[in-house]
């Protein structure tokens, strides 16, 4: 199948149909007619070689082949709609847009406070949404534009997207001010492994980076407490003898006692990730230069 053989106004008809699983409430949704709607889905079956639609009831449903595809057909017709309405510029002071942001709760702590500061100052009337969004679904998330931006570890490793490494840390091994590690110089491997670890992950089983280091040693550490969030964990450290393996930024940001890990484990990286349609959008180049200052200035 060649895209040049393809009228790219049938994929509007044809996610329309989707939507409304009705071909004439997909022809007022488009503003065409029924009889216009059904010549647009012949086409689109001798392209695909499919039915796409079959008949029930009232209605139509999706084929296996159409379920296969829509997801891309939606977002390349996002990417279109964007590339027309994109701005040729962009003024942050009387601009009102709204911006998403995929961020997890660290890097909420971490960032937008200095964030929302800078914003307010430049450009008082745009709006900043953040909310986290699985791994599996960032990918689509970019480029259907559900969201603009996104800080991880682990960016999509898809061509489309643009990644820029904004934040690199070491891990340290951070406890309560008055822990009896804090009166030693130094942290021996026996002594790291012999703590009561908080390990932070949305996953119910699995390790971190610091668990793929100790396996390589053929080293376990012992894990006393599994949970979702770094942000609860500076109130637990406080009451009690227990240890969070962090990076030193968080330590400094809450006011934890740290030492260095007794053993080699790769740094702590974030990456700004976006889809290559938005890379020219002024706004969004703007926004941009504002992360990643605020990123250097949550490092000090």
């Amino acid at each position: 199948m060649k895209l040049n053989n393809l009228d790219l106004n049938l994929l509007v008809v044809f996610n329309a149909i989707y939507a409304e699983g009705s071909l004439t409430k997909a022809g007022e949704i488009v503003g065409i007619t029924q009889p216009a709607v059904s010549s647009a889905l012949s086409k689109l079956r001798d392209y695909f070689d499919d039915q796409l639609f079959i008949r029930v009831g009232q209605g139509v449903k999706p084929t296996a082949k159409t379920e296969n595809i829509i997801i891309h057909v939606r977002d390349a017709l996002s990417i279109l709609q964007r590339s027309l309405e994109q701005p040729d510029s962009f003024d942050p002071k009387i601009s009102s847009r709204n911006f998403r942001l995929s961020l997890n709760d660290v890097s909420e702590g971490r960032i937008l406070p200095i964030l929302i500061t800078k914003i307010n100052k430049q450009a008082p009337h745009v709006k900043i949404s953040s909310y986290y969004t699985n791994r599996d679904d960032m990918h689509h998330a970019l480029v259907a534009n559900e969201v603009n931006f996104a800080v991880d570890p682990f960016p999509p490793p898809e061509t489309d997207t643009i990644k820029e490494l904004i934040f690199e840390d070491e891990f340290v091994c951070g406890f309560k001010k008055d822990h009896p590690l804090a009166k030693e110089k130094t942290l021996s491997i026996e002594q790291y492994l012999e703590l009561d670890h908080i390990h932070i992950s949305g996953r119910r089983t699995g390790g971190a980076l610091v668990d793929n280091a100790l396996s390589k040693l053929q080293l376990n550490r012992r894990v006393s407490l599994r949970a979702q969030h770094y942000l609860i964990t500076p109130e637990i450290l406080r009451n009690s003898d227990m240890v969070l393996t962090c990076t030193s930024t968080f330590a400094k940001k809450h006011n934890l006692a740290f030492k260095k890990l007794p053993f080699d484990v790769a740094p702590s990286q974030f990456f700004l990730a976006w889809h290559q349609s938005n890379d020219a959008d002024p706004g969004h180049i703007w926004l941009r230069g504002l992360i990643k200052e605020a990123f250097q200035e949550a490092k000090f």
